[in-house]
């Protein structure tokens, strides 16, 4: 459970580092324009250090999207010329328009930025690199979890510990009959891409060739496609057409014994004065073998970008570890800082799902797909599972239509730093 702490005495401190970070760093643009997602977690956080960073004398103008706008609106910034934004939020999905990014490595080494972060998050396959050089700073961690009632579980005598999709499945006939009148889990099914955070963790084969082509296991993929499928019989009534908020309503209302989820979109609110389910959840090690999908926001400083010591410092102040744990606690964006998650009061106060949540840090990836391919995949996933197709044709499908789909050179960087190409 995340709680608001300290905030005033957090917000003297980090606006005083703020002063030095950019008085160090000789930031001096009078104003700087952010792309961010709109949240109400990152574009929150981002106003609030916006409005600390003006005192440094640059003025940060925060502009928040949906995600899918966000995405769009970036990579048409870039491809048009546009230059808007001087600094930009994205992830991995931004593959095709990396070259359009500064290489941060000069900024990285002088000031040894990554000293301190958790371990691995700052090298090819987790963050972004074009040519060995990276390019993305990581903030803002998550990775998809699966959160479960436990009085729920336990009345149907099932133990939080599922190998693989089809051992939840086998279990929720039994969480049902103990449980009349609840579902066996919820998940923001109305969301198309969102169906990928099963696929990557029960699929445990390669996404490209080893000639370097998007390519499939297709007697995997099309296993890993039927396995999603049996599962989403137990699903609530109505349920294959749900918003994040609503899934996450009915695990509050114990309408449902499970979610699956990124959990810094609900763990904040589970343990909240009033909520139902206080003090009676936990999370589980993630299904699957595969990996468990990765949340990893990257900050990019576009080569346009006239003021790039600027740039510069805005990222460490919003990504940095001096608002590490107000982030967390005051907006529930996950800490990419090692020491965030050894804090006494935050580590004993979360005690019941950090171990959970942090090794799914440790094993989670993000596939080497750019934004075509991953979308194909995503959508024709949810034709499967709502009996559009059969899972064997719409691997197939997937698999005949990647062959035609350019792999950036940066997903091959990512593909070989995350082991997910064919040897």
């Amino acid at each position: 459970m995340i709680r608001r702490t300290n905030a005033s005495k957090l917000a003297a401190t980090v606006a005083a580092s703020l002063v030095g970070v950019a008085l160090a760093n000789g930031a001096a643009a009078a104003e700087l324009n952010f792309s961010v997602m709109e949240s109400g977690t990152y574009d929150k956080a981002a106003s609030q250090i916006a409005a600390e960073f003006a005192s440094t004398g640059t003025d940060v103008k925060v502009f928040a999207f949906p995600w899918a706008v966000l995405r769009q609106n970036n990579t048409t910034d870039l491809i048009s010329g546009t230059n808007q934004y001087d600094v930009m939020s994205g992830g991995y999905y931004l593959a095709d328009v990396y070259s359009y990014f500064s290489t941060l490595d000069d900024y990285i080494a002088r000031d040894n930025y990554g000293e301190g972060m958790i371990a691995g998050l700052l090298s090819p396959g987790r963050s972004e690199f074009v040519a060995g050089k990276s390019i993305g700073i990581p903030y803002g961690i998550d990775a998809y979890g699966l959160i479960y009632n436990t009085e729920m579980l336990e009345k149907a005598g099932v133990p939080p510990e599922f190998a693989s999709w089809a051992d939840l499945a086998a279990a929720c006939d039994k969480i049902v009959a103990a449980n009349p009148g609840t579902a066996c889990f919820s998940h923001a099914t109305g969301s198309p891409e969102q169906i990928g955070g099963f696929f990557f963790s029960g699929y445990a084969g390669t996404y490209i060739s080893e000639d370097g082509k998007y390519a499939l296991d297709v007697p995997a993929a099309t296993a890993a496609a039927e396995e999603i499928t049996a599962l989403w019989k137990y699903l609530p009534e109505k349920g294959t057409a749900l918003t994040f908020d609503e899934a996450h309503q009915l695990f509050k209302d114990q309408q449902v014994a499970i979610t699956v989820t990124y959990p810094s979109f609900i763990t904040n609110s589970l343990d909240a004065e009033g909520s139902p389910v206080a003090g009676k959840w936990g999370m589980s090690q993630f299904p699957g073998q595969g990996f468990p999908w990765l949340s990893l926001w990257q900050l990019f400083i576009p080569s346009a970008t006239e003021d790039k010591d600027a740039a510069w410092a805005w990222i460490k102040a919003y990504a940095g570890p001096e608002n590490a744990k107000r982030n967390l606690v005051e907006h529930n964006i996950g800490s990419v800082w090692a020491a965030t998650y050894e804090d006494p009061e935050l580590k004993e106060r979360n005690a019941h799902f950090w171990p959970a949540l942090t090794a799914g840090f440790a094993a989670a990836k993000n596939p080497p797909l750019s934004g075509e391919a991953q979308d194909l995949l995503t959508n024709t996933l949810q034709d499967i599972v709502n009996g559009r197709v059969s899972a064997a044709d719409g691997i197939g499908s997937v698999a005949a239509q990647w062959a035609n789909i350019p792999v950036p050179p940066a997903m091959l960087e990512a593909a070989a730093g995350s082991d997910l190409q064919e040897k």
